[in-house]
């Protein structure tokens, strides 16, 4: 799999050759693709909703800092609590009185006169484009709403808009007073954004598009992370090799566990846990380096069990801490502000600069698409950072929410494409290989045809040599006899009527031997017996054919049944002449062979009179070819001799040998 798109040549001669190479390549692709990823980000920090087109702006509010253990629920006091001040709207209040959170009362007055009403029945309504924590809002000492019906009070940095229809008998001619009390517990303090009152068509359409933003979409990606993260952990589970796609499905998970309190609007006993499930960004980004590193092809330096200790203090400690409800404990609000933000800006800077590295130095693929990402999420950042130092309009509303969500979908995306790469490089590989085998196929088919050719002609030659061999060295000489012996003045016919005899069963044999019996020994002999046994009967002798299931015999041909003939025919016709007895008796039966040499054993007895020990001790020319004959078969020919008669045993190998 290439790792190099669009990017700049990792040599050259020199820097302007590069840069042609560069531009001559894909480098202007890759240019597109960051600019694209540019203006994406600056459309998002840029997109502003709009203020409603109707309705009363109350930009001016008396704030007065109050303790966060305040009930929420208790009324307003008629007047304001020591240390109120004006301030303007939109207004952030710092973390005052605890390191990290924010809590006051919000004072605040417009003019309702009942004869600027067009009367038409219209519903007013209050719209706060912008709060953050926990929200109580009255109208003239009366509760409209509390935020914990439509929030969860639990997470971090929750920016949402509030819109609030009044009751009419709420509202009295002349100067009406708005009381909203505020308790946030964020890093960034709590947020109130100018007041609108209005009729409510003409602040709703306002509110719904800042409900989509604020609310909806950060639901929905943390849908999306879910699908993502299902989807990863499809993918580790089907290829274990790649632990990236495990930690990343992990990663993916601690951001939807982060994102689930704001599906929980009402108390469900988990407010405790939600709490600390808001500080799983801290292992999301100690997580990060090693994902990073395992997307360029590195291993990381450092263990990855090395980068969790920070995030398992920051949320041991949070775990303690958020059993002393309502509010954080001081000591743990500066251990995160000391340490788990530190941390967690480190291990983000890190991954950074492996991507970063990888994508200018190494032309890496997937650093070059995470880099993209990366562009995003620095211009969102540096939007947020200037929108809380006030370099940007307050009511601008926050990209905090939106940055992992989108720097994991960026990390995510790459790894599918880098997966469904990879795919796509196995079927072209399967393709090809499909392809070769093809032609290999065919090429060996064709082969194994020229081969089976050449078989068959050195087959046919090698019969035909073996066939005019048996008759030069057989029936030539018999035929040779008998011509010889016509010729003598005196004939003796009984001589040239044996010869003849002898030639014809000679030139049987031959035939037999050719028969196709599928390389089954058993019925070769069969054949055998079909001829040997009207011979027998024509000389007055009984034959005794016995024959039990044979084993197989490899490599049996037309070859070894001619030889295996002529050792029976010699065995056979020798009782004949030389026994006299009336009985012949063959044997065939699996061979007793302790040693598994031998698969069959052949007999072949008589009940006659025997060998003489002289003629024993030193054979004939028949005898000894029977021996010779055995011998190039591989098997052995004992013979036994008594007074009770003679035997001749063969024994046959499992494997017979190629002549």
């Amino acid at each position: 799999m290439s790792q190099h798109i669009a990017g700049l040549p990792a040599s050259g001669p020199s820097l302007p050759g590069r840069l042609r190479a560069w531009l001559r390549g894909r480098g202007p692709l890759l240019l597109l693709y960051y600019g694209l990823a540019a203006i994406f980000g600056l459309g998002l920090v840029t997109a502003t909703p709009e203020m409603p087109d109707g309705g009363l702006a109350v930009a001016e509010a008396t704030f007065a800092p109050v303790a966060m253990d305040l009930a929420m629920e208790r009324p307003p006091p008629e007047t304001m609590p020591p240390g109120a001040a004006a301030v303007p709207l939109p207004y952030r209040c710092k973390a005052v009185p605890d390191p990290v959170g924010c809590s006051g009362l919000f004072r605040l007055t417009f003019p309702y006169d009942p004869g600027d009403d067009p009367g038409d029945g219209d519903l007013w309504s209050i719209y706060v484009p912008i709060l953050s924590g926990r929200a109580t809002l009255w109208l003239n000492g009366a509760l409209l709403v509390d935020s914990m019906t439509i929030q969860s009070d639990v997470v971090v940095n929750q920016s949402l808009p509030l819109i609030q229809p009044i009751p009419r008998p709420l509202l009295k001619d002349g100067d009406n007073r708005i009381d909203i009390r505020i308790a946030a517990w964020s890093q960034s303090g709590g947020f109130l954004d100018t007041v609108v009152v209005g009729p409510d068509r003409l602040l709703r359409p306002a509110y719904s598009q800042r409900e989509w933003m604020m609310v909806t979409l950060p639901r929905l990606l943390v849908a999306w992370q879910a699908a993502l993260c299902l989807s990863l952990l499809i993918v580790w589970a089907g290829h274990r090799d790649e632990p990236i796609h495990l930690v990343m499905s992990l990663i993916l998970g601690l951001g939807v566990l982060q994102g689930l309190p704001m599906f929980s609007t009402e108390p469900n006993g988990l407010e405790r846990l939600f709490r600390v499930v808001n500080f799983a960004g801290q292992w999301q980004g100690a997580l990060l380096p090693f994902v990073m590193s395992r997307l360029v092809g590195r291993e990381l330096a450092v263990p990855i069990r090395w980068l969790l200790v920070v995030p398992a203090v920051v949320a041991g400690a949070f775990l303690l801490a958020a059993f002393d409800p309502p509010t954080l404990q001081p000591w743990f609000a500066w251990l995160w502000l000391v340490l788990g933000i530190p941390w967690a800006v480190a291990m983000l800077g890190w991954s950074g600069r492996i991507v970063l590295s990888a994508a200018i130095r190494r032309n890496h693929a997937a650093a070059q698409l995470v880099l993209g990402g990366l562009i995003v999420i620095l211009l969102m950042a540096g939007h947020d950072i200037l929108a809380v130092t006030g370099v940007l309009d307050l009511r601008v509303p926050s990209m905090t929410r939106y940055m992992a969500p989108l720097l994991m979908t960026v990390v995510s995306a790459t790894l599918m494409w880098r997966f469904a790469q990879a795919l796509g490089e196995v079927s072209r590989f399967n393709d090809i290989l499909r392809r070769e085998v093809a032609t290999a196929e065919a090429e060996l088919r064709a082969s194994f045809a020229r081969e089976q050719a050449q078989t068959r002609a050195v087959a046919l030659e090698s019969e035909r040599l073996r066939l005019t061999r048996d008759l030069h060295d057989g029936l030539a000489g018999q035929l040779v006899s008998i011509v010889a012996q016509c010729e003598l003045p005196q004939h003796d016919y009984r001589r040239i009527s044996a010869a003849a005899r002898q030639a014809l069963d000679d030139l049987r044999l031959v035939v037999a031997s050719l028969d196709d019996v599928g390389n089954d020994l058993g019925m070769m002999l069969a054949q055998f017996h079909e001829r040997i046994g009207p011979q027998l009967q024509a000389q007055g002798m009984e034959l005794d054919w016995q024959m039990a299931p044979l084993p197989d015999i490899e490599g049996l041909r037309s070859e070894h049944a001619l030889t295996l003939f002529r050792i029976l025919q010699e065995a056979v016709t020798n009782a004949v002449r030389h026994s006299g007895c009336r009985r012949v008796g063959i044997v065939m039966a699996p061979a007793p062979d302790g040693n598994g040499r031998f698969a069959v054993r052949i007999v072949v007895k008589d009940e006659g009179r025997g060998i003489p020990d002289g003629i024993a001790a030193r054979p004939g020319k028949g005898l000894n070819n029977m021996r010779q004959r055995a011998a190039s078969l591989g098997a052995d020919l004992t013979l036994a001799t008594g007074p009770d008669g003679t035997r001749v045993v063969i024994d046959l190998p499992f494997r017979l040998p190629d002549f």
